[in-house]
């Protein structure tokens, strides 16, 4: 079985969702969701996914 690794956007996401539904977070819960908005506000940064594919050369077999 491999490791699963939470990425804080999906944490941040669940915690809403339960939070919206009536379920308690707790004070941590809520510390994450207003830390994640407040860097959302003052960042001046994008999400961006790039890929890089290199095309072998048939001189390089």
């Amino acid at each position: 079985m491999g490791v699963k690794m939470a990425t804080i956007k999906s944490v941040y996401e669940l915690l809403k969702k339960k939070k919206a539904s009536g379920e308690k977070i707790g004070i941590l819960g809520q510390s994450l969701i207003e830390a994640f908005e407040e860097e959302k506000e003052i960042s001046n940064t994008k999400e961006v996914h790039v890929s890089f594919i290199k095309y072998k050369d048939k001189k390089d077999k």
